[in-house]
């Protein structure tokens, strides 16, 4: 539903050559920058750290928002997902169904270091079909963040009376 038609969108725009995810778009929020993602993987240091952080991320595994979380804090350690001001940071938490993990995450939108908002549950089955895992989780993510912010607004506004 709403997770896939991020995903089509995500693919479409990498499929049209696109080099940034949401690049598209004015006034962004959160987005990848996925020519430097690309140029990490090709000109790694060490060339285990990319390759492994990708062969990590099974979404079959209970351990995928796991997974996914450490995936997404190299990504903004390397300055592949960037954020702008108000948006502070992007955070991925692991979900857990009782006291296990469930594979899940929820995207974490933290503004001007003061207010964090969260996602719904994304669950690792919307994943499982990937040709290329890293490049989709990563479109997921900006896209869910950036909307999380936007829906932010849309709502303070409404509680406010004000435009946003």
């Amino acid at each position: 539903m709403f997770l896939r038609d991020l995903v089509r969108a995500a693919l479409a725009r990498r499929r049209a050559g696109n080099r940034t995810v949401r690049s598209d778009n004015a006034g962004l929020a959160v987005w990848a920058d996925l020519a430097r993602l690309d140029q990490l993987v090709a000109n790694a240091a060490d060339p285990d750290e990319m390759p492994a952080l990708f062969t990590l991320m099974n979404p079959a595994g209970r351990d995928f928002g796991t997974d996914v979380a450490t995936f997404i804090d190299h990504c903004c350690e390397q300055q592949i997902l960037l954020v702008a001001a108000p948006v502070t940071a992007v955070d991925i938490e692991a979900t857990v169904s009782g006291d296990c993990r469930d594979g899940g995450f929820l995207v974490m939108v933290t503004i001007n270091d003061q207010i964090t908002v969260a996602s719904g549950q994304l669950i690792p089955k919307a994943f499982r079909d990937a040709d290329d895992l890293p490049r989709k989780v990563l479109a997921v993510v900006v896209d869910i963040a950036d909307h999380a912010y936007r829906e932010f607004l849309r709502t303070a506004a409404d509680l406010t009376g004000n435009a946003s």
